[in-house]
């Protein structure tokens, strides 16, 4: 696949607060990829970082060599007056720059660069602009192209948002929760225009009807890392489910080895004495409940490198019962051999 997006090592913070450190991922043709997280974590920042609308730390973002890219934030905003046409032409996109600069070319007299921008034009199909504009927005289903755009409601308002993005031909296009706030009717326009592009998606989203509708790749950011996981929405939510189950098989024994070691000290406070020979077997029972314990720990810790791998998370669930059977018998012993010390 054609690599379009790099994101190398990138950080951000706010003063104290790292809302992510070193992140790495990137995304190709076709992918769909949908970033999830708790509020607060990063997400708009990440996008508009991504979109270039707001400066990071360190790290690199690379785009590949003209790409279109097109952006759909959370809350779009156009000053008041402009018409829903003059929104589409006010949007700082390349298509409406170029016309800008032809027109600016031709008042002047200066045909000095002309002919690269007539190249361009042709390349970005410039010249049907408006007439391009109209139809998407007609798909949309906003037909009053003369309507004053602080008189739109919020779902019209993004669906023009989103006729910005589309009217570029993008081929990358990001979108901060697109379903937001939307009645069911602009929530369906928006999906199906979604459903139609065939380019690559990155999008935030907490409707989960969305998420499992169009993600094929999901990005957990958590703890300021990215964890990328190649699958839908409701597989990621199995092996979300499966990881807590093998957490719970195979969590640490802490707990259980405080415990123990607590109820040793007691018991060896307490003995008078004892046979040379049960101390020894003793001691070595010890030995051998802090070597079982230790491989129980280690088990635990490599499940978290284990990601979506079932088959190797299950050979840790079985390994982790057959040592727990063991520890349990060295437990016992350890029990009977401190009895018969106490009674010596």
């Amino acid at each position: 696949m054609i690599s379009y997006l790099q994101i190398d090592k990138l950080t951000k913070s706010f003063g104290d607060l790292v809302l992510f450190e070193d992140i790495t991922f990137g995304i190709a043709q076709g992918q769909k990829v949908g970033l999830i997280a708790k509020n607060g974590t990063g997400k708009t920042t990440l996008l508009n970082i991504i979109a270039g609308k707001e400066d990071y730390d360190s790290g690199a973002v690379v785009f590949r060599n003209d790409l279109r890219v097109g952006y759909l934030e959370q809350m779009p905003h156009y000053p008041d007056g402009l018409t829903v046409l003059q929104a589409c032409f006010y949007s700082p996109n390349e298509t409406v720059r170029l016309i800008a600069e032809y027109e600016q070319a031709m008042a002047s007299g200066d045909h000095s660069n002309l002919e690269d921008i007539l190249l361009r034009m042709d390349n970005l199909k410039a010249w049907d602009y408006e007439q391009r504009t109209k139809q998407i927005l007609g798909q949309l289903k906003i037909h009053n192209f003369d309507q004053k755009m602080e008189t739109l409601s919020g779902g019209q308002l993004k669906r023009v948002a989103l006729a910005n993005v589309l009217i570029t031909d993008p081929e990358l296009i990001i979108l901060d929760e697109p379903t937001n706030h939307l009645d069911i009717a602009s929530r369906e326009w928006i999906e199906e225009a979604v459903e139609n592009f065939d380019g690559a998606l990155l999008f935030v989203s907490h409707d989960r009807y969305f998420i499992n509708r169009f993600a094929n790749r999901i990005w957990m950011l958590e703890d300021g890392k990215i964890t990328d996981f190649k699958g839908d929405y409701q597989q990621w939510l199995a092996k979300k489910a499966r990881e807590e189950e093998l957490k719970n098989v195979l969590k640490p024994q802490n707990s259980k080895k405080q415990e123990n070691k607590e109820k040793r000290e007691k018991k060896q406070k307490k003995q008078p004495g004892g046979t040379k020979m049960t101390e020894k077997k003793r001691n070595s029972v010890e030995k051998e409940i802090s070597k079982v314990e230790n491989q129980l720990q280690e088990l635990a810790d490599s499940m978290e490198g284990c990601g979506s791998d079932y088959q190797k998370l299950q050979e840790i669930a079985e390994q982790q019962a057959a040592l727990e059977a063991q520890l349990e018998g060295l437990y016992q012993q350890w029990e009977e051999l401190s009895l018969l010390l106490e009674e010596g």
